[in-house]
């Protein structure tokens, strides 16, 4: 027997930290053009498919896209104009509204950048537009989301070393929470300051006046101050650590690098045309602020109340289908599946790749008793976010039609 069982474990553990070690090798940043240790290099196209991978999960997670397809044109066309003087302009960039009141904005590997209609209905120009997805853009190219991730894998390693030398088995890295961290984990203060710099340098070549970066700094500190928007803290300023540093940072790179800009006509802010197409998300945002004060009644579950906010949102803007969702699962706690079915037809039909009316449906159908009906429906929300709570009912509805292949199967993803 050995005296020392210490001593095995830290020869494992000291392995594993080893094979960490040597699978790093060097990668060339696209925006330095300096040679820096990565943990296993990604292919262009690797980085692409693990965008892509976090994707439909990262944006359905917080409300799907903003339906309205001149917006998204639009917000598409000022994205392109900054993607196409960037470093990376041979990524396909897709820059989208993200249905959710949080003002946010994330960048994914490989070119997938959203901005929040919390964000976007409190902007002033199209400037300010253009520095926010320049930033985006600036965390893309800087390859900024790729290296979280493989700092998440060199940690996963080590963690499986310590597990296999404490006699557990080894450790496997779930691909799901690890691209969830794309978008949870903050960038650190010089990846922010470094995207700052990167997105002013976009603008200014895409023809747009850099003082809209100053602008938005200007804002984002007056939220900052005294806490006065929580939902900054909440969105935003979780994600992207933002200080006065930034802001002074911004003047001075531009009083240092581009003083020809200012009040220079051929750099512009194209403030009227932002507000024209614009205006139409503004007006309703009015009925989401109706909708978000239901959202604060059902956690309170104050749930008529909550049920009257949602409807009053619905008499306002018919077409958003996160209304009738909302209204379909008030119903369902108030065990009114009639009314319940008719809300979540309306939203499926309004927005079929909205994964919670699926979900809700799939819920109605099983609580009816009727198991085939649930499955698809399940298994559609499944497709756009897989949850537990889905795998359950899964599971629950496989058993009751006497699969219990495909029971069993689920019933270990719920778990």
């Amino acid at each position: 027997m050995d005296r020392w069982p210490f001593r095995g474990i830290a020869a494992t553990l000291v392995l594993f930290i080893v094979l960490a070690l040597l699978a790093y090798s060097c990668a060339v940043n696209p925006v330095t053009g300096r040679s820096e240790l990565a943990f296993v290099s990604f292919s262009e196209e690797e980085e692409v498919a693990l965008g892509a991978k976090a994707y439909t999960p990262a944006v359905q997670q917080q409300g799907g896209f903003y339906r309205d397809k001149a917006l998204e044109d639009y917000v598409q066309g000022v994205g392109m104009r900054i993607a196409r003087v960037s470093h990376r302009s041979n990524l396909n960039y897709r820059y989208r509204v993200l249905n959710s009141s949080v003002p946010n904005a994330f960048a994914l590997p490989g070119g997938y950048i959203v901005i929040n209609r919390g964000l976007l209905v409190h902007l002033s120009s199209e400037a300010e537009l253009a520095a926010v997805l320049g930033h985006e853009t600036g965390h893309v190219t800087a390859k900024h989301s790729l290296a979280g991730y493989q700092r998440a894998m060199a940690a996963n390693l080590l963690l499986a070393g310590v597990s296999v030398a404490a006699g557990g088995k080894t450790g496997v890295m779930q691909l799901s929470g690890v691209t969830a961290s794309l978008v949870e984990n903050g960038f650190s203060r010089d990846q922010e300051r470094e995207a700052d710099w990167l997105g002013i340098d976009y603008m200014v070549k895409a023809g747009y006046s850099p003082e809209g970066a100053v602008k938005l700094q200007e804002y984002f500190y007056r939220q900052l101050e005294g806490g006065k928007n929580p939902l900054f803290v909440e969105g935003l300023f979780r994600t992207h650590p933002f200080s006065k540093e930034r802001l002074d940072n911004a003047r001075a790179l531009i009083a240092q690098r581009y003083p020809d800009t200012v009040r220079n006509p051929n750099y512009t802010f194209n403030e009227t045309i932002f507000l024209q197409k614009t205006a139409r998300l503004r007006e309703v945002q009015k009925a989401y602020d109706i909708s978000d004060k239901g959202d604060g009644l059902l956690k309170e579950k104050r749930y008529p109340e909550a049920l009257e906010k949602y409807r009053e949102a619905i008499s306002r803007e018919p077409s958003q289908a996160p209304f009738h969702s909302s209204v379909a699962r008030v119903q369902l706690i108030q065990k009114n599946h009639g009314a319940a079915e008719v809300s979540l037809r309306e939203a499926i039909r309004l927005d079929d790749e909205f994964f919670e009316p699926h979900f809700l449906m799939g819920v109605l159908r099983y609580q009816g008793k009727d198991y085939r009906g649930a499955i698809p429906e399940l298994s559609r929300s499944m497709d756009l976010l897989p949850t537990k709570q889905a795998a359950a009912y899964l599971s629950k509805s496989y058993e009751a039609i006497g699969d219990r292949q495909n029971a069993k199967k689920y019933a270990q993803m719920a778990q």
